[in-house]
């Protein structure tokens, strides 16, 4: 698949490379054809220079920004004229970079979940659900790396690109029954299954049309990468054609003959297996090669089943409103970090300049540079030698004002939230820390919302892969029969649930009913009660019915404060704020406002806050409150006992 290799060639214009074993059939030569055909267009994108990179191509774009983040040095001259002059660099955009994303990625931004039933009325405890599930498939994915590896990828790169997908992958393992004795077991591999969401490096992306921005409606997407021929056997051992494919081999199809032929690849150093993955949007196409040798039916669909691709793309600035991709700030800073870079070299050099400043000799007599040595003393003999500084005439203040200045630039098109939207002084009232979080979030204003539409995205592709796979049970074998479909159950840790902190449990079940009484749905929910252990159960149980649940429509939303929310140090004041104020307030729940306002805003971690609230003193008997009342009885009516109305928890 790789268009820098040529098959070799003899004199009379004859393939010399050895034939492949591989025979295609005519379907499998016929899209072999179409995707190279594709690839050769996607590499010529990749390689062509574009006015929207200042006449570089996308890897030379890619290239300079990467040097740029990496604070890459030149080496110095090896012209002894020269090798004196500093090639240091002020590694300016890079702490621009690390300021940026060190306060975005302070918190980990999950989308807001929204939800409708088949009828087009909220579904409050729907949303819940899908909520848990995707914190739960998230924790799976380390989706906190992920996000923020890609805000860093994004301050430095054309582009991020996300891919999200679900996975089951076996390993086969030696089960030890004694110690001289085990048995081959095939199990499912914990490393390469369940919710992945990587980022792809760019470079490996090849689309079809650059002035398309939105990706999903890219015609064809292919994503190539070199893998080590372990990984490529884990993961298509079982497709057909497999066994064809040879590391470091790659196997070239000629259109004349329409035959593979094999060529070595010395890029993959005789251990690796280049994989090629096309997805084609018309066709409904996710094909793989391996080397140039398909490995999966030639008319094999997309495997997700809302046929979209499994990418999310977003960067740092758009740089117009047709351009698949962004201006990062590596790229939007190099102007100023190149000036600073060369005023910062002439400083350096000016400074040496300063201190050991050359000299020039008048007269007959030769003299070097060990005259210089302390405390040598050097006798002229000729009185016409004369020995002289050169004064440079070095304005070192001019330098120095000069980096400020373009330092100042470099704060202003990075946004620097450091000097633009937080104060370094002392403590500072919850108005003012408030204040100045709220300017941050407005500097921060575009990046955090193409940081907002890509998680977004995810959203939907990550709950359109739970619905696919979270949600479809397997059959259970009872007695060699086909009994019923037994589901996962999903475990969440630590969710705060009346004030207090409990186990949760989501259990998709069939037998829950798609409509039920009023008296069928409260003899469930004692069901469930029971089942939980009761109201003071440090456990909380979901049932789902999964075919309801896959009937839902979500909806994914971020809102600015969730990209720079607000500290705990302000939600902290606010919440004491509105306790002091409703602390005395008829209309208000008392117990609620004590747990959640005031201790809530002192430890977050509490696992059970009733045991700071006073327990109501038990209802004395009439005959125990006549002797404590001078022996007189007093009736107390059950309605006024009980309050206006009965209530059934």
């Amino acid at each position: 698949m790789i268009t820098e290799l040529k098959l070799e060639l003899d004199k009379n214009n004859n393939i010399k490379s050895p034939k492949s074993t591989f025979r295609p059939t005519n379907d499998e030569a016929e899209v072999t054809k179409m995707v190279l055909e594709d690839f050769s267009l996607a590499n010529e994108i990749r390689t062509k220079p574009y006015t929207e990179f200042n006449n570089k191509s996308l890897l030379e774009r890619i290239n300079e920004d990467q040097m740029s983040w990496n604070s890459f040095q030149p080496p110095g001259s090896d012209d002894p004229e020269f090798a004196w002059k500093s090639n240091a660099i002020r590694p300016t955009t890079r702490n621009k970079i690390i300021s940026i994303a060190a306060h975005i990625t302070g918190s980990i931004i999950y989308p807001q979940v929204f939800a409708q039933n088949e009828n087009d009325e909220e579904d409050k405890e729907a949303a819940q659900v899908m909520r848990d599930l995707m914190e739960w498939s998230y924790d799976q994915s380390e989706y906190d790396k992920t996000f923020v590896y890609a805000v860093i990828s994004a301050c430095v790169n054309p582009a991020v690109i996300i891919e999200d997908f679900y996975a089951e992958r076996y390993r086969t393992i030696k089960e030890i029954i004694s110690e001289e004795k085990w048995e081959k077991k095939s199990v499912i591999d914990e490393e390469f299954s369940g919710f992945k969401n990587p980022i792809i490096p760019i470079d490996e992306i090849f689309i079809a049309d650059i002035y398309e921005p939105n990706l999903q409606r890219q015609p064809f997407i292919i994503r190539r990468r070199a893998i080590n021929y372990s990984s490529a056997l884990a993961k298509y051992k079982g497709n057909p054609n497999f066994e064809y494919v040879k590391p470091g081999i790659q196997s070239l199809f000629d259109d004349n003959s329409g035959m593979f032929y094999e060529v070595q690849d010395d890029s993959l150093e005789g251990r690796l297996v280049e994989e090629v993955i096309y997805y084609n949007r018309a066709l409904d196409l996710q094909l793989v090669f391996l080397n140039g040798i398909i490995v999966t039916k030639p008319d094999q669909p997309n495997t997700r089943q809302d046929k979209k691709y499994p990418f999310v793309k977003f960067g740092y600035e758009p740089i117009n409103d047709r351009f698949f991709y962004y201006k990062s700030l590596a790229f939007k800073l190099a102007p100023d970090q190149e000036v600073v870079n060369t005023l910062y070299q002439m400083i350096i050099d000016g400074s040496f300049l300063q201190i050991m400043p050359a000299s020039i000799v008048y007269g007959d007599e030769e003299v070097n540079s060990s005259i210089v040595t302390p405390g040598k003393i050097t006798t002229l003999t000729s009185p016409n030698s004369k020995y002289e500084k050169i004064d440079t005439g070095s304005n070192l203040n001019a330098g120095f004002n000069t980096i400020k200045m373009v330092e100042e630039s470099l704060a202003e098109s990075s946004m620097d939230v450091l000097q633009q939207g937080m104060s370094i002084r002392g403590s500072q009232t919850a108005f003012e820390i408030s204040k100045l979080e709220e300017n941050a979030r407005i500097m921060l204003g575009l990046f955090g919302k193409m940081i907002g539409f890509a998680i977004e995205e995810l959203g939907k592709l990550r709950s359109d892969s739970i619905l696919q796979h979270m949600t479809v049970g397997d059959i259970e074998d009872i007695s060699g029969e086909s009994g019923k479909l037994k589901f996962k159950n999903f475990t969440l840790n630590n969710r705060k649930s009346n004030g207090k902190m409990k186990t949760r449990k989501i259990q998709f079940d069939m037998d829950m009913k798609d409509e039920m009484t009023q008296d069928e749905a409260l003899n469930k929910s004692f069901s469930i009660l029971e089942e939980e252990g009761g109201l003071d159960s440090d456990k909380e149980i979901f049932k789902v019915n999964p075919t309801l649940f896959r009937k839902s429509k979500f909806l994914f939303r971020v809102y600015p404060e969730m990209i720079v929310p607000p500290s705990d140090r302000v939600k902290k004041a606010f919440n004491l704020e509105e306790y002091d104020r409703a602390v005395q307030n008829p209309l208000a729940d008392q117990e609620a406002i004590y747990k959640d306002l005031l201790l809530g805003s002192y430890d977050t971690t509490m696992d059970n806050v009733d045991k700071y609230v006073k327990k109501e003193q038990p209802m004395q008997s009439p005959d125990l409150v006549g002797q404590l009342t001078g022996g007189i009885k007093q009736q107390t009516p059950v309605n006024e006992m009980l309050g206006q109305e009965n209530k059934i928890i």
